[in-house]
């Protein structure tokens, strides 16, 4: 259940109001960067699709309409199970790495890289900002992310801009993750749903709007070029804004922890272990960031529950999403041919209003109501959209409205389920451990 039950709606937002008040200026400082993360992030992997892909004038051809004779090379004998179809007077897309033949595993590398540094980086970036803070997490994120645009406009081979996303993953996982704990520390334990749905209401709506944009400035011919331009000037913006106007939140934290606990603030601060205490009485001293960890993923069967809950979403937004764009931008063979970038940025639109623009609405009724139905009926929408958008890839000759479909229930389950995750995540946890346990979940 929410910590902060209250089922005066009115009552819920004057109290929000009244806490975005005592901080206004640096509270929307998170959620102008927020935004700059969320545009980058789409800005940068939207072309992705475009960036290599099957070969214009070379292909193998496994079922040639010609009978392959045997071929004896010394004492060796063989017949071919493929042939190399090559297209006379034909040319290559400029800036795009082709491959003769198109390995799926191939051209989504970059989904594997960007997912795998994301977990572990935002595991280290919470429990680095209760350790050191939050400002320097959000400073860092941005600055270690300057070098991608340039490996992607500079690339000699796909794996350099597959590459390119480990630095997108550290990115995303440092400064999205840092500016959820600074809005939650703001708005307080009370309005953690609210808190993370605002974030991720501006973060999500941002992707969304961003989405048509780079569909509209995306030259397939020369992919590499004005979208990582835009790339460029939002990460040097940030850095300077991240470093020299936003203010360290880790202080109030530690002071709603000692109004909870009636401990004293110098306490709070210097708690660096905690103890175990077994069966026979033996303790062991552990890491607070260790035993978040063992705590959120292992012990507590709520947050354990709630980090099964959170992979299924994050499978959707960082993984699924790039199939999809991915499938629609190939086609299906023998079914349907592939959609433009025009109809394919308004399908991940329609995923990305739905789930950007109704995370505040959730989570502020999972603030009031509390969380666990919101959860599970949020995880049904999911499947459901899951199976909508599979079902008619695979089975339609024009599947865009399924894919329309499909995409909204996807963003309405995930909308549902997102801030709400987090936010019962806050409820299991104490402020001065608070953003170690929402690492360990992300």
């Amino acid at each position: 259940m929410a910590l902060g039950e209250n089922k005066k709606f009115y009552v819920g937002l004057l109290s929000v109001a009244a806490k975005i008040q005592k901080n206004p200026f640096q509270f929307m400082l998170a959620v102008w960067l927020v935004m700059c993360c969320g545009a980058c992030n789409k800005f940068f992997t939207f072309p992705m699709p475009w960036i290599a892909g099957q070969s214009r004038c070379k292909k193998e051809i496994y079922n040639p309409p010609f009978e392959m004779n045997p071929i004896t090379s010394g004492q060796y004998t063989y017949t071919p199970d493929a042939w190399l179809q090559v297209k006379s007077n034909c040319t290559e897309i400029a800036e795009v790495f082709t491959f003769v033949t198109e390995k799926f595993t191939l051209t989504t590398a970059n989904l594997v890289f960007f997912g795998i540094t994301k977990a572990i980086f935002n595991f280290t970036v919470g429990v680095a900002s209760d350790i050191f803070g939050r400002k320097w997490a959000v400073v860092i994120g941005w600055a270690i992310s300057l070098p991608m645009p340039f490996m992607v406009l500079y690339a000699n081979s796909w794996w350099t801009v597959a590459a390119a996303n480990i630095f997108l993953g550290i990115q995303q996982a440092l400064v999205w993750s840092a500016t959820i704990f600074i809005m939650i520390d703001y708005l307080g334990q009370e309005h953690s749903g609210t808190a993370v749905g605002i974030n991720e209401t501006i973060g999500y709506t941002a992707i969304a709007v961003v989405t048509e944009i780079a569909a509209a400035i995306l030259d397939v011919q020369h992919p590499r070029r004005e979208n990582y331009y835009v790339v460029i000037g939002i990460i040097a913006s940030s850095v300077l804004i991240s470093t020299f106007l936003l203010k360290e939140s880790k202080p109030i934290a530690v002071e709603e922890e000692s109004e909870i606990t009636g401990r004293s603030k110098e306490n709070i601060e210097q708690s660096k272990e905690t103890s175990l205490v077994w069966p026979s009485g033996r303790s062991s001293k552990v890491e607070v960031a260790r035993s978040a960890f063992i705590y959120t993923s292992f012990i507590n069967m709520s947050l354990v529950s709630i980090c099964f809950a959170g992979l299924m979403v994050n499978f959707i937004t960082g993984f699924v999403w790039g199939l999809f764009a991915k499938w629609m931008k190939d086609g299906q063979a023998d079914r349907w041919k592939p959609l433009s970038k025009e109809v394919i940025a308004n399908i991940v639109l329609c995923y990305g209003l739905f789930k950007g623009v109704l995370q505040f609405v959730f989570g502020f009724i999972g603030d009031r109501y509390g969380r666990k139905y919101i959860i599970i009926f949020g995880q049904l929408f999911n499947v459901l959209g899951l199976v909508v958008f599979i079902g008619t890839g695979l089975d339609e000759k024009d599947p865009r409205v399924g894919f329309f479909f499909g995409s909204i229930f996807l963003g309405f389950g995930t909308a549902m389920m997102y801030a709400n995750n987090l936010a019962a995540v806050c409820d299991h946890s104490d402020p001065s451990w608070r953003s170690s346990a929402l690492g360990a979940y992300r």
